[in-house]
C-alpha cells in the first residue's frame, strides 16, 4: 500500500496545512523513501527553504536527519522527538498500516526551548557567513518539549483516524469483489 491509498495527495497536503496551523512548524508527510507525499512545504522560518534549496546541505542536514528518525519511527513503532544537525526540532510520527511501514508524518524547524541553531554546520555544508545565517536565524519560535509531545500526540490520533478508515475501506472492497 501507498500513502496515497490512505488519503489523496491533496488531503495529505490538507493535513500538513492543518498542523502547520496548529503548531507552526515545517510540516511533511513522507513516504518510505524519505520524498514528500506533497511538495509543498509550509515553511515556518526563513532558514529551512535555504538549508533544503541547497544540494550540500540537504545532504549534510535534511537527508540525513530524515533518514534516522524515520529508521528510529520504524524501528520502534512510536513517535521520535530529537534534533536535526542544525540543532532544529524534528518530529517523526511512523505511519503502519496493518504492520507495513509506509512512511512517517512529523514536523521540523523550530528551536528546542533554551536551544541554538548549530551556525557551523550550516557554515559548513551551504559556505554562508556567519553573518547571512544569523539573518535568516532571525525570528526563529520556538517549542518546548511538552509542545512537541502534544504534536506528535495530535498526529498519531490523527493517523490512527486515517488508517482506520484506510483498512475499513479495503475490507469492503474485498468482501463486494469476492
Amino acid at each position: 500500500m501507498e500513502l496515497t491509498g490512505i488519503l489523496s495527495k491533496e488531503q495529505w497536503a490538507e493535513f500538513e496545512k492543518e498542523l502547520f496551523d496548529r503548531f507552526h512548524i515545517n510540516c511533511t508527510v513522507y513516504n518510505t523513501a524519505g520524498v514528500g507525499v506533497t511538495g509543498k512545504p509550509n515553511w515556518c522560518n526563513r532558514l529551512c527553504p535555504e538549508v533544503k534549496a541547497n544540494k550540500d546541505s540537504l545532504a549534510a542536514i535534511c537527508a540525513p536527519g530524515n533518514q534516522n528518525f524515520m529508521a528510529q519511527a520504524k524501528q520502534t513503532k512510536k513517535p521520535v522527538i530529537g534534533e536535526c544537525d542544525a540543532g532544529l526540532i524534528k518530529i517523526a510520527v511512523p505511519i503502519f498500516v496493518e504492520g507495513e511501514f509506509l512512511g512517517t508524518a512529523g514536523g521540523c524547524g523550530l528551536l528546542p526551548e533554551g536551544g541554538e541553531v548549530e551556525t557551523f554546520m550550516i557554515e559548513k555544508s551551504m559556505g554562508l557567513s556567519e553573518e547571512k545565517i544569523a539573518e535568516l536565524c532571525q525570528g526563529i519560535g520556538s517549542m518546548s518539549e511538552a509542545q512537541a509531545e502534544e504534536m506528535a500526540a495530535f498526529i498519531e490520533d490523527r493517523l490512527a483516524q486515517y488508517v482506520a478508515g484506510a483498512v475499513d475501506n479495503t475490507d469492503k472492497s474485498k468482501s463486494v469483489s469476492r
